[in-house]
């Protein structure tokens, strides 16, 4: 689900440019602020593709 996140924050945007959270308690911060952050300088047009490639494959209504 980390993945899905990261690939909509990038396509509607762009990278991420703000401080990672530092709360010792907020771990799902940090875990979707990493997850963003990983994506790097992807443009937005590759995330929404990746996006849309990555819930096909776990989508059970998928084509064969």
């Amino acid at each position: 689900m980390l993945m899905f996140y990261s690939y909509y924050k990038q396509a509607t945007l762009g990278p991420c440019n703000i401080p990672r959270p530092s709360g010792f308690w907020d771990t799902r911060g940090k875990a979707k602020w990493d997850a963003w952050s990983s994506l790097g300088n992807m443009t937005k047009e590759e995330a929404m593709k990746n996006y849309v490639e990555d819930i096909q494959l776990v989508s059970p209504f998928r084509e064969n």
